[in-house]
């Protein structure tokens, strides 16, 4: 991302030239519309990860555009009126601050992707592309990602229309998306029903449009489907239900769905009562004053691609091979994967990613090019990238395998370089099966239990809802001292303690203890859908997991406990000049500890002995930069 002046790069004459050229729409012209009209690709097909304020951002953008519109318009609006749509805070200082750190977000969102219905073909977007502030007028022009103007303007055939005031007071991001799928799919569902058919979702399917990652089956139906149903039934202009229809053991596989219209009148009248609720709110309002001394020049900001490891790369990088080897490398985290990897299997990384700089820069005679890259490659490339939150999960896993049979096995072939890309392209395609592996040679896992390391990631709860022995409980969150003796007891405190030294013990406590926080921790936005009672299930379901996996909590709070031993963390702390804020630093690797279990057990268990391990996380500064990201 870059931020220029307007008057670094262009003239006021400029932009009169562009107003002209491009379409684009006021708030104040548009925004009392409320329908929105999308292609059934863009909510069928796509994943969506907003925040439930950016769900009702977008939908209100998409809104103010006009069947009859030819062009994807740019959308003028008030930075206050920006504010009212995003949910922010009007009457809270640094508003500019406030408002770029809100389109930030929204422009970093990790990319989206449209699987075009009836291809193999793939295309990613982001939700803006560019923003124009105008500080001095307080106003801001949004320019959408010019892919989506095929699923959003002209619409003729195989589009979903919904009107946005449905979902003003929905409150959970499933909620929105459920509804948006169920208006997708009346259609059909209504003409099964007359031809005596039932609608039929799968669930893998389900979990992708949703972008629900968690793996419990009763957390998904009481977080997601029976929230929805809840938000959605007796509030909107449809009735839906659901029921199990397939399951391989405890498994769901998919659902039968029912989405009946409402009566008319009594939709009707669901919209005026939240209209009313709406102006109630409005009239209550203050009116904003901003002061102009605390305005700099406009500013434009552009977010056409951003480097970071969760990102997908844009095709146009098979033109320049230097470019792409540098983003790739972005995305494997080469730093990370070299600590934890032996020197064979980090030189097998290496070649991996040259492979595959190579196969992604050429097109051979029947392969798909687009702004010179090659389709095939890229899209599996970024199919990894998006699912594992870039490339190193899926480097560290294939890494061994490499090291100890295929590179060998191309060594002894008249051609090496088609065989390793024949099987590095097999491999992409699978590459669910080797995120799961060892990141070590000497750690080799047996194949049977390859497959269930596989499948704890879909673990799934009875029907009944009925909890399964062992796991945290969302009722185990209802006091802070509850969820503490729960997270004791699933970590087997009796046995864990006397294994520790007297420094990891007292870090283990304080683990248990923020823990306890983040599996009841609220907050607004981040934690949107995430709640049952006072559990957050983010992180509950994650520790569940572990405890599938290992029986207990007790490795992962072991290794935690051993990563963060207090005898070395806070002198440590102490001496070093580029750690402001140790506590911080401290409650950030609990964090991402919690939310990410499986990378630090792999990583205790690449560990050199424990003094060792002690001196050399400190000289090679990993925390320090663990916490600067």
């Amino acid at each position: 991302m870059t931020n220029k002046k307007i008057s670094d790069i262009t003239t006021e004459n400029d932009l009169q030239t562009e107003k002209k050229d491009n379409l684009i729409v006021t708030f104040e012209e548009r925004g009392n519309q409320t329908i929105v009209r999308k292609s059934n690709d863009l909510v069928q097909l796509t994943r969506n990860n907003l925040t439930l304020s950016q769900q009702r951002l977008m939908l209100h953008i998409f809104s103010m555009i006009k069947p009859e519109d030819t062009e994807l318009p740019s959308y003028e609006l008030s930075v206050y009126d920006f504010i009212k749509l995003s949910g922010m805070n009007p009457h809270s200082g640094a508003l500019y601050k406030q408002v770029r750190r809100n389109i930030e977000e929204l422009a970093n969102a990790p990319v989206q992707w449209i699987k075009n219905s009836g291809t193999t073909t793939v295309e990613t977007f982001r939700w803006i592309n560019k923003v124009r502030i105008d500080e001095k007028k307080a106003r801001m022009t949004i320019t959408l990602d010019p892919v989506l103007k095929p699923h959003l303007v002209q619409l003729k055939t195989l589009y979903t229309t919904m009107d946005i005031t449905y979902t003003m007071n929905m409150r959970s991001t499933y909620s929105i998306r459920i509804y948006e799928l169920c208006k997708s799919y009346q259609n059909l569902y209504l003409k099964k029903k007359s031809d005596g058919e039932a609608l039929i979702w799968n669930l893998n399917m389900l979990y992708e449009q949703l972008s629900y990652t968690a793996n419990s089956w009763s957390g998904f139906r009481r977080f997601a489907l029976d929230k929805a149903k809840s938000e959605i039934n007796g509030h909107t202009d449809i009735v839906f239900d659901y029921e199990v229809n397939e399951k391989k053991g405890q498994k769901v596989l998919s659902l039968i769905v029912t989405i009946e219209p409402e009566d008319e009148e009594v939709a009707r009248e669901n919209l005026e009562k939240i209209n009313k609720r709406a102006n109630r709110k409005t009239k209550k309002r203050k009116a904003l004053v901003l002061d102009d001394k605390d305005t700099d020049d406009q500013t434009l900001i552009t977010f056409d691609y951003v480097s970071a490891p969760e990102t997908s790369i844009p095709y146009s990088f098979g033109k320049d091979r230097t470019s792409l080897k540098k983003e790739i490398e972005v995305k494997a985290r080469l730093e990370q994967l070299q600590k934890e990897l032996s020197p064979q299997e980090y030189n097998a990384v290496l070649l991996i990613l040259d492979i595959l700089v190579t196969a992604c820069c050429t097109i051979r005679p029947g392969d798909q090019a687009e702004d010179g890259g090659n389709v095939e490659v890229f899209g599996r490339m970024n199919a990894i990238i998006l699912d594992c939150g870039g490339l190193t999960q899926w480097l560290r896993g294939v890494a061994p395998r490499y090291a100890a049979e295929i590179i060998p096995a191309a060594q002894s072939k008249k051609a090496p370089v088609p065989y390793l890309t024949k099987i590095l392209l097999e491999d992409m395609d699978n590459y669910r099966v080797y995120i799961f592996k060892a990141g070590s040679t000497t750690q080799t896992v047996p194949a049977d239990e390859k497959a269930q390391m596989y499948e704890a990631e879909f673990t799934e709860a009875d029907e009944d809802n009925q909890p399964v022995a062992g796991h945290l409980r969302p009722e185990d969150a209802q006091t802070k001292k509850q969820m503490e003796d729960a997270l004791r007891i699933a970590a087997k405190e009796k046995t864990l303690l006397p294994m520790l030294s007297s420094g990891q013990q007292d870090a283990y406590n304080d683990i248990v203890k923020l823990a306890a926080y983040f599996c009841r921790r609220n907050q607004k936005g981040k934690d949107d859908g995430m709640m049952s009672g006072k559990a957050n299930m983010q992180f509950v379901n994650s520790l569940n997991a572990v405890i599938d996996k290992y029986d207990s909590l007790e490795l992962l709070f072991a290794t935690l406990a051993k990563k963060l031993d207090y005898d070395v963390f806070w002198k440590e702390c102490a001496k070093s000049n580029r750690i402001k804020n140790a506590q911080g630093l401290f409650q950030t690797i609990v964090e991402k500890g919690l939310l990410f279990p499986e990378m630090v057990i792999r990583e205790g268990q690449t560990l050199q002995p424990q003094k060792e391990a002690k001196a050399e996380s400190w000289a090679g500064g990993g925390w320090a930069d663990a916490f600067e990201e």
